[in-house]
């Protein structure tokens, strides 16, 4: 008898295969169980649904990212205090994001795609999972950018983070096999590529509000 442990594997490593290579929405569920030499049923079993084995793929690839994240928000107001620098922020947010994305440009570019998708045109089966994956990201970077930032409105923080979400999300989407195959953390790019962003997301970020905004938006959002 196949131990339970193996058919849970199985089942998530069949489903993160073909979510990759076929998307979302042409991967059925028994497209899975085939897959794994299992059954509907054990899914049932394991996950709930397919839905739910979606989710949790990609829970498996959005949870380290966003603790990062965290943990490196926490080191930089413990190095700044309450006015962390906007470079310094945008590093925390995009550091994790760009490694991940390295990593899988090298091993599985079509996981990276599959990501890019679930944020860039989620399905119903995904769109509030990934609101849910990034609130705390962004309950614990809007105010510390507020803080460096009072003359900038929250809404217009929020907007303006949209942007920055989009370009990240869009890497991901597009994302190309690496050249080179060299390990990702040793690769000059990573760091070319965030003083790039950097450079030209911070001056955004820290923009006055456009025409029309006052200071009374920033109690309506």
């Amino acid at each position: 008898m196949v131990p339970v442990e193996n058919t849970r594997e199985r089942l998530l490593a069949a489903a993160q295969r073909l979510f990759a290579q076929g998307g979302e929405e042409a991967t059925s569920l028994r497209a899975i169980t085939r897959e794994a030499g299992a059954n509907v049923a054990s899914v049932n079993y394991h996950f709930g649904s397919r839905d739910e084995l979606l989710r949790l793929v990609l829970e498996g690839y959005l949870e380290p990212i966003n603790a990062r994240r965290l943990a490196m928000f926490d080191a930089a107001v413990a190095e700044y205090g309450d006015h962390v620098p906007v470079g310094v922020l945008l590093t925390a947010f995009l550091r994790p994001d760009l490694d991940a994305l390295a990593d899988l440009r090298a091993h599985n570019p079509q996981i990276a795609r599959f990501i890019g998708r679930a944020y860039t045109q989620p399905s119903a089966s995904v769109a509030g999972f990934m609101h849910e994956q990034f609130a705390p990201v962004a309950e614990r970077l809007i105010p510390l950018l507020r803080q460096t930032l009072p003359q900038v409105p929250e809404h217009e923080v929020r907007i303006r983070l949209g942007f920055v979400v989009s370009i990240i999300t869009g890497l991901f989407a597009t994302a190309t096999p690496a050249p080179d195959g060299r390990p990702p953390m040793e690769s000059p790019d990573i760091y070319v590529q965030l003083a790039r962003l950097i450079a030209f997301l911070e001056p955004g970020l820290a923009a006055p509000p456009p025409p029309g905004e006052s200071d009374d938006h920033r109690h309506l959002h």
